[in-house]
């Protein structure tokens, strides 16, 4: 009789055991979400912070509306240097470089318009880079665009 009281209370442990383990989380996904002129968007699709293909800064990534690479509405962070986490970029810093092309192909750029982008994380190789921009960009006939509430997370890949 004991045998089988030790038996049940193992396997009464052993159950509790696996109930209370934790569940593996889906990783995070990439995207941008912002308020562009009060209207909501979302980026769901977007390449990883690196340092291809970054014209001029040392960083960069662009997000996109749709998974269709011909379609051009895109946003795009060009950041100098490694980024520093609190550390507020800004239209008119050395190598900082961000633009916003609409849906008609539109580029809008910081030309001298306020805009800024705060990193609340940066991981490095292999992990997350996140944070928050707002501000203005401008499109070659003066036209301006001003974005809100803006928030941004992409893993960041870099050559070893």
């Amino acid at each position: 009789m004991k045998k089988f009281i030790i038996l049940g209370i193992c396997l009464l442990l052993l159950l509790a055991g696996i109930s209370c383990k934790k569940k593996n989380e889906d990783p995070p996904k990439p995207y941008a979400s912002f308020n562009l002129n009060g209207v909501k968007k979302t980026y769901n699709f977007s390449n990883y912070f690196s340092k291809n293909f970054c014209s001029t800064s040392t960083y960069c990534a662009s997000f996109f509306l749709t998974s269709d690479t011909t379609s051009p509405e895109t946003l795009k962070f060009g950041i100098p240097g490694d980024p520093v986490v609190g550390h507020v970029y800004q239209t008119g810093e050395y190598r900082f470089s961000c633009f916003y092309m609409n849906e008609s192909g539109v580029r809008y750029d910081l030309a001298n318009a306020p805009f800024m982008v705060i990193f609340t994380q940066w991981d490095g190789q292999g992990g997350w880079g996140k944070g928050n921009f707002s501000g203005w960009m401008i499109s070659p006939t003066g036209d301006s665009i001003q974005f809100q509430d803006g928030y941004f997370q992409n893993e960041i890949w870099t050559y070893k």
